[in-house]
C-alpha cells in the first residue's frame, strides 16, 4: 500500500468512526465537519499533527475557526451555501474528533510526505468533507427571522412562507395546528400522523379530532375537502376547515357550492394558531417568546415522532429557546 493510500485509508476510517447524531440523520455533527476542514487547511503550511498546535489562545477552541475562513474553503470546491452560521467556532466539542483526525493522519504518515503530495491529499480529504454536506442541506430545518414587533399571526405567516419556498408548507401547516391543539388541550391526546397519511385512507374524521369537532388542515382547499366536511356534518360532528389566510375566501366559495358556508367554520392557519398562543401568553408581550418557543418545541417533537424527513423541523431562534440551550 502506497503512502497516499495509507493516508486515505486513515482518513476514511476516522470519518466512519465519528459519533453519529440523530439530529443530522445519523451523520457526524456539523461542527466536526467544519472544524476538520479548517484544521486540514492549516496543515498545508504547518503540518503539525497534534491538537495543541491548532488551538486558539486559552486552549479551548480551534484557531481560525469561523464563518470567513470556512467560506473560503467551501468556495474553492464550488460550495457557496452557508453550512454553519458561526463556522462552529463556539463548539468546544470539536477538539476531541479533530484530535483523533490528527492522530490518524500522523499514524498514516502524512507528516512524512512532501508538501506537494501532502496538499493533494488535503484537497482529497476536504473534497470528501464538502461532498458530505449535501446530505446535511437536505436535512436543513425551516428557518425564519423572529421579529419581536410582529404579532404572533405574523410569525406564523413567516414560518409558512419559508416552508412554501421549500415546498413544505402542507406538512408544516398540519403539524403547527397539531402542536397548537396539543398545547391548548394538554389533558387530551391530540392525534399525530405523518402528512402522507391521508385522513380518508386512515378512516379518521379529519387531520385532528377534539371532542366532537373535526379539523381539516390544508394549504390548497379543494372539492375533496368540502366532501369530507359534508361527511363530518352528516355524522353529527362540528367542523373546522383551516387554510392559509390567502385561501380563506376560496375555501368559503367552495363551501357555498355545497351550501355548507353556514355549517363549517373557516379559519386561517395564521389566526387559528396565533390567537391561541397570544391567549396562552395572557396577551402579555413579555410572555410571548416562551409560549412561541413552547409551540415550536412541541411542533418539532411531533415531527420527530411521525415523519422521516428531518428537514420539516423548525430551527428555533435563540430568543425563543428559553433556558433550554
Amino acid at each position: 500500500m502506497s503512502a497516499e493510500e495509507k493516508v486515505k485509508q486513515g482518513f476514511t476510517s476516522w470519518y466512519e468512526g465519528l459519533k453519529r447524531m440523530k439530529r443530522y440523520g445519523g451523520r457526524p455533527a456539523k461542527g466536526t465537519v467544519t472544524a476538520s476542514l479548517v484544521v486540514l487547511e492549516r496543515l498545508r503550511n504547518n503540518c503539525k499533527l497534534n491538537i495543541a498546535a491548532h488551538l486558539a489562545d486559552g486552549g479551548a477552541q480551534i484557531a481560525q475557526l469561523g464563518h470567513a475562513s470556512l467560506r473560503k474553503i467551501l468556495a474553492r470546491f464550488g460550495e457557496t451555501r452557508t453550512f454553519l452560521s458561526e463556522g462552529g467556532r463556539t463548539n468546544r466539542g470539536n477538539n476531541t474528533p479533530v484530535s483523533s483526525l490528527l492522530e490518524a493522519l500522523n499514524q498514516a504518515g502524512l507528516g512524512g510526505l512532501k508538501k506537494r503530495s501532502r496538499n493533494m491529499l488535503i484537497d482529497w480529504m476536504q473534497e470528501r468533507l464538502v461532498s458530505s454536506m449535501e446530505a446535511y442541506y437536505k436535512l436543513e430545518r425551516v428557518r425564519f427571522d423572529y421579529e419581536t414587533s410582529k404579532p404572533v399571526r405574523g410569525v406564523i405567516a413567516d414560518i409558512l412562507a419559508m416552508a412554501q419556498q421549500r415546498n413544505q408548507n402542507g406538512p408544516v401547516a398540519q403539524h403547527l395546528v397539531g402542536a397548537k391543539l396539543a398545547l391548548r388541550f394538554p389533558h387530551l391526546q391530540v392525534s399525530n400522523f405523518a402528512y402522507s397519511a391521508a385522513d380518508d385512507q386512515a378512516g379518521r374524521a379529519g387531520d385532528f379530532q377534539v371532542g366532537s369537532t373535526a379539523f381539516h388542515v390544508t394549504v390548497a382547499p379543494g372539492l375533496g375537502h368540502i366532501t369530507r366536511c359534508d361527511s363530518n356534518i352528516r355524522q353529527g360532528l362540528s367542523v373546522f376547515l383551516i387554510v392559509p389566510d390567502n385561501k380563506v375566501t376560496n375555501a368559503r366559495a367552495l363551501l357555498e357550492t355545497k351550501e355548507l358556508q353556514d355549517k363549517v367554520a373557516v379559519e386561517s392557519i395564521e389566526s387559528f394558531v396565533g390567537q391561541n398562543i397570544s391567549e396562552l401568553a395572557e396577551f402579555a408581550p413579555a410572555n410571548l417568546p416562551k409560549k412561541l418557543g413552547d409551540l415550536l418545541k412541541e411542533y418539532n417533537r411531533r415531527v420527530v415522532e411521525v415523519e422521516t424527513d428531518g428537514s420539516l423541523m423548525i430551527e428555533i431562534p435563540s430568543a425563543l429557546r428559553g433556558d433550554e440551550e
